[in-house]
């Protein structure tokens, strides 16, 4: 396992360059100069851009190429990822499936950086905005052959996979509010009882599919971070995309990757901050804000000043349960709120 990735130095820094550089043109390209400018931060993961000028022997001109660096904690996470999109281009899924992937460029172990190709594009949103029908299509037709691929990391998600992530969730609600512990827990055995059965054919997925990994690039679906893939029903990530194609998404800072519209909002012991992008929704829009929980109503009262700033119309809050007892309904009052279960 690696250290927690910094910031390489520059001289460092230039030496990785320079390798992956003659590693992939040639033993005589030589790095002239570069910069690089952080990119996208995922979670844990920092993503820089480096923007990189070079000449071979011989060639009169510089040549200018862009490139992706992700950082990583665990060599074998890194490892994954490479693995993952090496095989996807050795079997051209991209050429049948009308999609892009980033191509694997280099790995510097010591310092948890995987370098790759640069994929430009439009926002998936934006182009689904100029041609719905044609860009819904060719996202169909690009997830039918990843799905089919015979790519097959290790590991695999299900419902029951999924459980196993909120389980530690709702202990931790049931230590944080014990008097509420035994309807936490009879809320998580209900929700158990109501999940599908495991598919019994696995396919390749992509694991975190939302439009924040898809761009639009001359005709072509790029997907992008690979990070989660793992195979499991193609209904996961289909559903996780639909769903997101569907909603307003607000996150934490740093998750969203075109330009922002920010607001904080305060915390028991500080404070936090949600962001959407600046031209999701406008005048003309109406919102309907939909979250798993009401709790303490400090994030929904901040989306609903969010939607405001970008001049849409808010026409109410939806919920899966409201938890009376923390009494967030308070903080949103003169609002339309909705709650399918209640607990007090």
């Amino acid at each position: 396992m690696n250290s927690p990735p910094f910031m390489i130095g520059p001289d460092e820094m230039q030496a990785v360059l320079s390798a992956a550089l003659r590693r992939v043109h040639g033993s005589d390209a030589r790095l002239e100069r570069w910069t690089a400018q952080p990119f996208l931060k995922r979670g844990k993961r920092r993503t820089a851009r480096y923007d990189l000028d070079a000449r071979s022997d011989g060639e009169p001109h510089v040549s200018h190429y862009q490139w992706v660096g992700k950082f990583y904690e665990r060599n074998d996470d890194a490892r994954k990822v490479a693995t993952v999109l090496r095989e996807l281009a050795a079997i051209d899924c991209g050429a049948s499936g009308g999609f892009v992937v980033p191509s694997v460029l280099a790995y510097s172990a010591p310092n948890g950086l995987l370098l790759l190709t640069y994929e430009s594009g439009d926002t998936i949103t934006k182009a689904i905005l100029r041609d719905g029908p044609g860009v819904l299509g060719a996202i169909g037709r690009a997830l039918a052959v990843l799905h089919a691929s015979p790519v097959t990391p290790d590991g695999s998600t299900s419902p029951a996979a999924m459980f196993g992530e909120v389980r530690p969730r709702i202990s931790d609600l049931c230590a944080r509010f014990p008097a509420k512990a035994a309807v936490l827990r009879r809320l998580l055995i209900r929700l158990e009882s109501q999940t599908p059965a495991a598919t019994a054919t696995l396919s390749f997925l992509h694991g975190d599919l939302g439009p924040s990994q898809l761009l639009w690039q001359d005709g072509r679906v790029v997907f992008l971070d690979f990070d989660k893939c793992t195979r499991g029903d193609p209904a996961l990530d289909l559903g996780n995309l639909l769903t997101q194609l569907h909603r307003l998404t607000l996150r934490k800072p740093g998750k969203l990757p075109a330009e922002r519209g920010r607001v904080e909002y305060a915390l028991e012991y500080g404070t936090d901050a949600l962001e959407m992008h600046r031209d999701a929704v406008g005048a003309a829009d109406r919102v309907l804000i939909v979250d798993d929980v009401l709790a303490t109503g400090g994030t929904a009262g901040a989306a609903a000043h969010l939607v405001r700033d970008h001049r849409a119309e808010l026409v109410g809050f939806t919920f899966l349960i409201e938890l009376d007892f923390l009494k967030g309904r308070e903080k949103l009052s003169g609002e339309r709120v909705e709650a399918l279960l209640h607990y007090a």
